[in-house]
């Protein structure tokens, strides 16, 4: 809505611009009750939808000869009540023509394909950031083991959290990336 079909709006709601901003909330109130009422999704958004179009109507020229302007914006609201049911209708039917398939959900990988996976992405690694990640969750003493690793780099144990951590989402990534291109390889 544009700063201009606002003050239209305001201006056909009342004079008094604190009346028209308590008009304006109780009309935007009674359409979000109204679309409810209708079981219609998103309620809030079709009342804003409602009162853009009847701002941009009233800035166009357009003259309401309605007493009550409520009964305006009730009329605006059926119609856009109208083209969300259509909207609807229509997605329904194209979900219903019997060409359409739905895409199957993907198959989840085997351990092996992750294993595969995993072990390309490791050797894509810096050597300094495989072996760290390697040496960091291969002792069997983690705690010693990594404390070792800490003093061996002359790092805080947090600072060898957060450095293994990265490398971790790389590897994680990568390996995300590669099980997926293997998925579309396989469907093709």
């Amino acid at each position: 809505m544009t700063p201009e079909s606002f003050e239209a709006l305001l201006d056909f709601l009342d004079e008094d611009r604190h009346l028209a901003g308590l008009h304006y909330e109780t009309i935007r109130r009674r359409l979000v009750r109204l679309f409810e009422w209708r079981g219609l999704g998103n309620p809030d958004d079709l009342a804003d939808e409602t009162i853009n179009r009847v701002a941009r109507r009233l800035q166009e020229g357009t003259e309401v000869r309605s007493a009550d302007p409520f009964g305006y914006f009730c009329g605006v609201a059926h119609l856009v009540a109208k083209e969300v049911a259509r909207r609807a209708a229509r997605e329904r039917a194209a979900l219903e023509r019997e060409d359409w398939t739905p895409v199957p959900p993907p198959e989840e990988p085997d351990g092996d394909e992750r294993l595969d996976g995993l072990r390309q992405c490791l050797q894509r690694l810096p050597p300094d950031q495989r072996d760290l990640v390697l040496r960091y969750h291969q002792a069997s003493d983690h705690i010693r083991s990594r404390q070792g690793l800490s003093q061996e780099l002359g790092i805080p144990m947090n600072a060898l959290r957060i450095r293994v951590h990265r490398v971790r989402r790389k590897l994680e990534e990568c390996v995300r990336l590669r099980l997926r291109v293997n998925a579309l390889q396989v469907h093709r």
